[in-house]
């Protein structure tokens, strides 16, 4: 049996996800909570527990939640995760090499939350998203950008694994209807949703990395050692503060928290910007109703 996530859909990971709703949410919740120190066999029993067991065979791609061994607990548990992503970008202008550049800017503003909830050998996924992106039209047009995109929008997927895999989305007339992984009823954001937290659900990789970690009473948990990055060449210079905690609770992973800051200068263009996200993990008590198709 070989470890993996039950993710049916073979989608694409969009390289940056929609982010989180400002405000106290899960970001702040992951921030705040006070993770207990654990030894290393806890940490790797509870980084392995958050991890789905698949059979990758082309007979039977995806194992079924029902038919986890009996000493396997059937998984059971809520994770919400919310982002926040602000960055700007500017050049003065100039010249690089025998081409000339226009002064420019760039502001992008996104955040979204998003909750997935596992049980009853189904997954129910939702995304909340918010984002603009402002600035001159020139680089705008050069980034294949429409001048002054903005955008608000709401995802809803179920995903049942009780008979091989079926997807389940609304229609144009807001019916549930079921759909196959590269329907083209699945959209492109409900693709990048369920597999973006579906990666994030998994932390089954941080096995026998204990050692990369260091308690940290300021951050309420384990911190990642050797974060940061820095340099410079000629002109360009690069500068990222990354902070990233895992927080364990009763045995168990709680509470994912990270924030980062960027600060970049290269080819006359200046980048910075800033990051928050958090996941929360709630295990127990959790039921998936899967929807009536019409």
């Amino acid at each position: 049996m070989k470890k993996g996530i039950l993710a049916a859909a073979s989608v694409a990971l969009s390289a940056c996800m929609l982010a989180a709703f400002a405000g106290c949410g899960t970001v702040s919740t992951a921030k705040n909570m006070k993770g207990e120190e654990v030894t290393e066999d806890v940490w790797n029993t509870a980084m392995a527990g958050t991890v789905y067991e698949a059979d990758a065979s082309a007979a039977n791609a995806v194992q079924t939640l029902s038919e986890v061994t009996a000493e396997q607990e059937a998984p059971n548990y809520k994770v919400e995760y919310e982002s926040k992503i602000n960055a700007e970008m500017s050049s003065e202008g100039g010249n690089i090499g025998d081409q000339q550049i226009e002064a420019a800017n760039l502001k992008i503003d996104m955040t979204s939350s998003s909750t997935v909830t596992v049980a009853d050998n189904a997954l129910h996924i939702t995304l909340k998203y918010d984002f603009k992106f402002d600035g001159s039209e020139n680089l705008l047009e050069l980034m294949g950008i429409p001048e002054g995109l903005d955008g608000k929008g709401e995802v809803e997927l179920y995903i049942s694994f009780a008979d091989g895999v079926a997807f389940y989305v609304k229609d144009g007339d807001g019916n549930w209807v079921s759909a196959s992984a590269d329907s083209t009823l699945i959209s492109t954001a409900a693709q990048m949703v369920s597999e973006e937290c579906l990666s994030l659900m998994d932390q089954s990789a941080l096995v026998g990395l204990f050692s990369q970690y260091e308690y940290s009473s300021e951050h309420k948990g384990y911190v990642a050692l050797d974060t940061d990055v820095s340099g410079s060449m000629g002109d360009s210079s690069l500068g990222a503060t990354t902070t990233l905690v895992y927080k364990m609770r009763d045995n168990r992973l709680a509470a994912i928290y990270s924030s980062g800051d960027v600060d970049m200068n290269a080819l006359g263009m200046s980048v910075n910007g800033t990051m928050e996200t958090g996941l929360v993990y709630t295990y127990g008590g959790q039921s998936v109703t899967l929807p009536t198709v019409a």
